[in-house]
């Protein structure tokens, strides 16, 4: 019997990859042992969640690299070493709040130099000998996997267990968390073989990272898989469920959350306006945050869904249940039409071809990097 170990040290990982058909069918073969890494802490919510037979939820530390000098250096690194549309956007962002002229053009020159294939390998290979080592050891040895499979390569615990794998001469899988991920900073960690998800993240990583073509294989976004499987309740039920008027059309609106933005007012500026029209309006928080309301009376015609399964002793952490996603799913499905801020929301929409809205104005007048909805919205373009 083979091992594979999997990791899952983002949220978005159990949706991507866990509530799939592909790895049900991983789950129910004979021959093979599944070991999935997950946050230590999250360890028991895995195994009630997906646990079984050959399934193993094994708890490991988070972000132990990050609380080192070399960790932390060669993280910020992988992003000021690296020139996109999305990065430029997001220094003049940080430039505008904070001021700091030199290191805004300290960064540009950074990103400028990181364009070059070969800054880009050195950055790695040193990224490779310096950073820390061996965190990841006990878990390799424990365990002894056949291969790993690292599912969000921008993340932290994701780039030490593959360099530690290759330590020990252990396979890489590989594979970008998201849609966007090619764009946002350097690969740290190249792994053996790369799943891609779509034509456009192939081409990405070839042209940003210049990671070999031979070593790429086309598998598609497994989640997407349950789209097509949509709807899984009828209207009568998904409404009866939400407690809509089903003789009314539903108007779904994804907040964009208050994380992304200084001062959101914009949600509920955009809430109040919904909660005018004669349509059943479903607001989509983030999955595990809270959006701040001021003064705000609910109108009948809104409802809010919360997704994600909160960790009370880590505030701000959570994981997407597999609720949450049928719920998206039937969601999206039965809307008429989907609003949303820079959220992939808008692409999900899109998906099930239904006319998307993208929110990019404000209660009261402001500047671009001010708005920040502004910049992130040309990003997803």
């Amino acid at each position: 019997m083979q091992t594979l170990l999997i990791t899952s040290f983002h949220a978005h990982i159990s949706r991507n990859i866990l509530t799939t058909d592909a790895f049900t069918a991983l789950a129910a073969r004979d021959d093979l042992r599944l070991i999935i890494a997950v946050p230590d802490y999250k360890k028991t919510y895995f195994e009630k969640q997906f646990g079984g037979p050959r399934v193993v939820i094994e708890g490991a530390p988070q972000y132990q690299t990050s609380r080192t000098w070399g960790g932390l250096f060669f993280k910020r690194l992988s992003r000021t070493l690296f020139d996109t549309g999305t990065t430029r956007a997001k220094r003049r962002y940080k430039f505008h709040w904070d001021r700091k002229r030199f290191y805004f053009l300290a960064s540009l020159l950074a990103g400028i130099l990181g364009r070059l294939l070969v800054i880009q390998r050195a950055a790695r290979w040193l990224d490779y000998y310096l950073a820390p080592r061996g965190i990841f050891f006990p878990i390799l040895a424990s365990c002894r996997p056949d291969a790993v499979f690292a599912t969000d390569l921008h993340n932290d615990d994701d780039v030490a267990l593959i360099q530690d794998a290759r330590r020990l001469g252990i396979p890489v899988l590989g594979m970008w968390r998201s849609w966007d991920n090619p764009t946002q900073q350097l690969l740290r960690a190249a792994p053996d073989k790369l799943l891609m998800g779509s034509a456009e993240l192939w081409d990405e990583t070839i042209a940003l990272h210049g990671y070999p073509r031979a070593r790429m294989v086309a598998v598609g976004h497994p989640h997407y898989d349950r789209y097509r499987q949509a709807p899984l309740l009828s209207r009568p039920e998904f409404c009866g469920q939400w407690g809509l008027d089903p003789n009314k059309k539903i108007i779904l609106y994804a907040a964009g959350g208050d994380k992304i933005i200084r001062k959101n007012d914009i949600d509920q500026y955009v809430m109040e306006i919904l909660g005018t029209t004669d349509a059943n309006i479903i607001v989509r928080y983030p999955p595990g945050e809270d959006v701040r309301l001021v003064n705000f009376t609910q109108p009948q015609n809104i409802v809010i869904d919360r997704p994600g399964f909160r960790f009370a002793e880590r505030p701000g952490e959570l994981e997407i249940r597999p609720e949450d996603d049928n719920n998206l799913i039937d969601q999206l499905f039965w809307s008429n039409i989907v609003i949303s801020g820079p959220t992939s929301i808008l692409l999900d929409g899109i998906f099930f071809d239904k006319p998307v809205i993208a929110v990019d104005f404000y209660p009261t007048p402001r500047h671009l990097y001010a708005r920040s909805w502004g910049y992130l919205l040309d990003h997803i373009q």
